[in-house]
């Protein structure tokens, strides 16, 4: 190390400004040089959780993307320092993107020359999943980038050779804290040092998570040190938490990419580089359609993504591999060619299942996901009437699923729209989490059916019809149902129409007996209500040269073409 007109020199390529104050020199013995506190340290350092990039991690953020949320992040480092708010939380759903935002944020710092202290925790990287090589992790990249800290930290670990199996606010404390007191105090930092953590929710343990947050935090507080703090994270139970305690929350800049911050936009400019970049680098490119793929399909994908990244990202990779065509595996994607044995959303689906093992009660998350993908009311009434459960019922049992779905106080919101495909494909979801629509129509259909006071129409009922399993008990249900008894279907609207005709979709094996059942009760009430629609009706019955199903549907066609001329 060297001091040069007030500025200590950091390694590579970075320099932290020290001015005034008066340096201190250690001097230790030779038998303990330079690199003496590198090699103590190393043992417990995690690099994975730190290097640039690494095999399975996200990318950075695509060119020319991200740059709202990338410049209102530089923006609040600029301004941290000087107020209140020293630590950000970037939080966003499951797949938004946050890991390639953190990493883009890495880079701008370095080009900045910013101090800057990373840990990636990685869910499946058993070097980076836990809390245990944090502290040491982080003491070894402060060495690095100032190492002026280096005989003040050797000092330390020289003292207490056991400190790596102290807890972590110890390690915290005598490792990190401290010596950017002591170095502060002694040489005054001009300029700000961050640490960032990114993916917290990926650490084992929610009290390590909180923990981790907690005494960080307590240090930032101080205000000791020019010290900020960038988090990264699911929104999580536990995470919001620990993030809405009072002592933490006064000193909070929230960062929810659910703002948006053009993220639609975005994806198209990420998904049109990849395709323009696909269609001059296929070894199947003399067989891209030049306008392939259409701006319509390239928009169906970004609706697909629901603003989150991952979906248009496992698309591309799926859609870009050298051994199959473009333009086939777009259509897989889109399920409009069969998948055989490739597995187009093998990452999407590792993430939903490996969301809901965390999952406490399963069966009554499947339930409620159940009524809000197979009805026309995701809403929280419908959810309550349908499954008897009360309101708190369901923030209780969606509590671990705040990273794919939002659930508010009027309805419930899918933040991934392809996770109800996931759901609905046994191949993809597995028996655990599999919702099959068939049993599952059947079920709620039948809990419809039993709650008269509620079927208010056909758009309650019809959904589940559409989907159910056509079993003696449901067959059984609706031989005895008589829409005409509810005040909110009338005969002479769409909605007995729509009911009979998705009656007369099922097979029941019965010949179309339910279904003549039905026609048979609608005539009795236009019989009564209105004899000149039934006569028509009788007309083109006796006329038909059809079988008596078809008959049977002609002469509603004629009934319709009467309710438009005599309204």
């Amino acid at each position: 190390m060297r001091q040069d007109r007030g500025v200590i020199q950091a390694g590579n390529g970075s320099s932290l400004l020290i001015q005034g104050g008066q340096f201190i020199q250690h001097n230790y013995p030779p038998t303990h040089n330079a690199d003496d506190v590198f090699n103590r340290l190393k043992p417990y350092v995690a690099p994975t959780a730190y290097a640039t990039q690494q095999e399975g991690d996200a990318p950075k953020c695509h060119p020319r993307t991200r740059e709202a949320v990338l410049n209102a992040i530089m923006t609040w480092m600029t301004i941290a320092i000087t107020g209140i708010q020293r630590i950000l939380w970037l939080n966003g759903a499951a797949g938004a993107g946050k890991s390639a935002i953190a990493r883009s944020i890495v880079d701008l710092c370095l080009k900045q020359q910013i101090v800057i202290a990373r840990f990636f925790f990685f869910r499946t990287d058993s070097a980076r999943n836990h809390t245990k090589p944090l502290v040491a992790t982080f003491a070894y990249q402060l060495i690095t980038l100032i190492p002026a800290l280096n005989p003040i930290i050797l000092d330390k670990i020289r003292s207490d050779p056991l400190i790596f199996n102290q807890s972590l606010e110890h390690q915290f404390e005598a490792l990190v804290f401290e010596p950017l007191r002591q170095l502060h105090g002694a040489i005054p930092f001009k300029q700000v040092i961050v640490l960032l953590l990114d993916g917290v929710d990926e650490c084992g343990g929610y009290d390590n998570q909180v923990n981790v947050i907690r005494t960080i935090a307590q240090f930032v507080a101080e205000k000791s040190v020019p010290l900020i703090v960038i988090f990264s994270s699911r929104v999580e139970s536990q995470l919001k938490m620990a993030f809405n305690s009072p002592k933490i929350d006064c000193i909070l800049e929230r960062l929810p990419l659910d703002t948006d911050y053009r993220a639609a936009d975005d994806i198209r400019h990420f998904l049109d580089d990849s395709f323009t970049e696909i269609k001059h680098t296929h070894p199947f490119k003399s067989s891209i359609e030049h306008d392939w793929p259409t701006p319509s399909l390239v928009q169906e994908i970004v609706d697909k993504s629901s603003m989150q990244f991952i979906y248009a990202s496992v698309v591309v990779k799926f859609v870009s591999s050298p051994r199959f065509h473009p333009a086939r595996q777009l259509d897989i994607i889109r399920g409009l060619r069969p998948a055989g044995d490739l597995t187009p959303f093998a990452q999407l689906d590792a993430l939903y299942r490996h969301i809901f093992s965390q999952v406490h009660d399963i069966d009554s998350v499947i339930a409620i996901l159940a009524v809000a993908i197979l009805s026309r009311y995701p809403f929280r009434f419908h959810i309550r009437e349908m499954l008897d459960i009360a309101q708190d019922d369901i923030d209780v049992t969606l509590v671990d699923l705040g990273s794919v779905i939002s659930c508010d106080m009027q309805k419930i919101t899918f933040l991934h729209a392809s996770l109800p495909d996931f759901l609905l494909d046994p191949a993809r979801s597995g028996q655990r989490f599999y919702i099959d629509v068939g049993i599952w129509g059947e079920k709620l259909a039948l809990t419809l059916l039993s709650k008269q006071e509620f079927l208010r129409g056909w758009d309650a009922l019809v959904p589940y019809l559409t989907y159910a399993k056509c079993t003696p008990r449901l067959m059984k249900e609706l031989y005895m149902f008589h829409p005409s008894k509810y005040t909110d279907w009338h005969i002479f609207s769409d909605d007995w129409t729509t009911f009979i005709n998705t009656v007369g979709n099922m097979d029941f094996g019965d010949g179309g007996a339910l279904y003549c059942h039905h026609v048979k009760l609608e005539h009795q009430v236009e019989e009564t209500i209105m004899p000149e629609a039934y006569q028509i009706r009788e007309t083109a019955l006796l006329r038909a040269v059809h079988t008596p199903r078809k008959a049977l549907r002609w002469a509603r066609f004629k009934i319709c073409l009467y309710r438009i001329f005599h309204r």
